[in-house]
């Protein structure tokens, strides 16, 4: 009870200059604003905080889960997956661009995937293989574009072949055909000057040690890489939760010294401000702990019983569970605001401060003692002087006593 007493003080310290002076809605604007920058500024600091650590992306990239993970590298398109590879810091020239062969991001990573990075990042410095992939590029999109244009020629070629021998055309089809047999002798050379960067590509040492690499897996290599992934990622859900609250406590503590501070020595404007500021630091620091629970419980702490539900067909009484716990959870909380927070002595306190009536909420006219709506009489007779006081208020108006009928 004491504290939810203390509770009910710290409220009213968010929307409340003192007792006797009433927080003008200026000032509480000018607060909520201070409280939404704080708080941008917060979640901003706490996500440059935890960008220290090494993520999940980090230690295992999605380029390296491609290639070992997913078994996107294959015998037919392991040099074009590689040309993606390399060149993709010299296809994405904007400053904004992140480079994918940084030395303090490959320290970060996954044994398998720094020795792939490395191997790859030999080849990438490599001038005379980067040119190969370089104009291996620029001869596929050449080839994309003749292939494309011999297609549209072909099409209207037999367009007009099956008309000319309807007898409903008399163009000539000579400049088409000859148009036809030009690109497709320009795709023919085109595809023997690929074959040939295909085939130094392949003999380079670099290129074949980094292959080498990428052909180690089999089932049994996959299976330990994935469990090291899982394992990676539920450790560090715990240290990342570390991390932030290292960066969110301080400030949380910071905040509520202060507070206390400003209690003692009966500093208002301090205590207002410090209130919400304790607000502020607390949320973030919830969200991130209810982030791991909501993260942690369902996959991890009851992957058993989602197992032997599986087994006997019955995972709909998760989802019954699920939702008469939220039904629980709803009726707690309706109760807490309705009889705690929100109560029927609240009410009338509300109702009483604006001249209305306590039973049932109308406006009494002026200097009524019974309402004309619902009757209810809106004084009683203090039990320590005997005189008119309100229903609603709790100390009587003549003697100052805790009034009780």
């Amino acid at each position: 009870m004491a504290l939810f007493k203390s509770f009910l003080r710290f409220k009213d310290r968010l929307t409340k200059f003192n007792d006797q002076e009433p927080l003008n809605k200026l000032a509480l604007t000018v607060i909520v604003l201070l409280d939404i920058f704080v708080l941008s500024v917060v979640f901003g600091g706490l996500a440059t905080h935890t960008s220290q650590l090494t993520s999940p992306d980090e230690y295992f990239p999605y380029s390296c889960k491609r290639v070992f993970v997913n078994s996107q590298w294959s015998e037919a398109n392991k040099i074009d997956q590689l040309q993606q590879f390399i060149l993709y810091d010299y296809n994405n020239y904007s400053y904004q661009h992140q480079k994918v062969f940084d030395e303090s991001k490959i320290s970060k990573m996954h044994p398998v995937c720094k020795k792939f990075y490395q191997s790859a990042e030999k080849i990438y410095k490599n001038k005379k293989l980067q040119e190969l992939f370089v104009v291996r590029q620029e001869l596929l999109k050449k080839k994309t574009q003749w292939t494309k244009e011999f297609n549209a020629d072909k099409n209207v070629y037999d367009s007009s072949l099956l008309e000319k021998i309807a007898g409903e055309s008399r163009g000539d089809l000579t400049n088409v055909s000859s148009a036809m047999k030009n690109r497709s002798q320009e795709i023919v050379d085109i595809s023997l000057e690929l074959a040939g960067i295909d085939k130094k590509i392949k003999t380079d040492p670099l290129v074949i040690k980094l292959l080498a690499i990428v052909n180690i897996g089999d089932s049994k290599f996959r299976e330990s890489l994935i469990k090291d992934i899982n394992r990676y990622d539920r450790i560090y859900l715990f240290r990342e939760l570390v991390w932030q609250l290292l960066f969110l406590l301080p400030l949380f503590l910071v905040f509520y010294f202060w507070h206390t501070k400003s209690i003692k020595k009966n500093n208002t404007v301090g205590t207002l401000i410090s209130s919400h500021l304790i607000v502020i630091a607390a949320i973030p620091i919830l969200i991130e702990i209810i982030r791991v629970v909501l993260d942690l419980i369902p996959y991890h702490f009851f992957k058993e019983l989602f197992k032997l539900l599986e087994l006997f067909h019955i995972m709909a009484l998760w989802h019954y569970i699920v939702i008469f716990l939220s039904i629980g959870v709803a009726i707690s909380f309706v109760y807490l605001i309705q009889k705690k927070l929100f109560n029927k002595k609240r009410l009338y306190q509300k109702r009483l401060m604006k001249g209305d009536c306590f039973s049932c909420g109308k406006m009494l006219p002026k200097n009524g003692n019974i309402c004309p709506f619902c009757g209810a009489n809106q004084f009683k007779k203090c039990s320590q002087c005997n005189g008119d006081t309100f229903v609603a208020g709790e100390y009587c108006v003549h003697c100052g006593n805790h009034s009780v009928s």
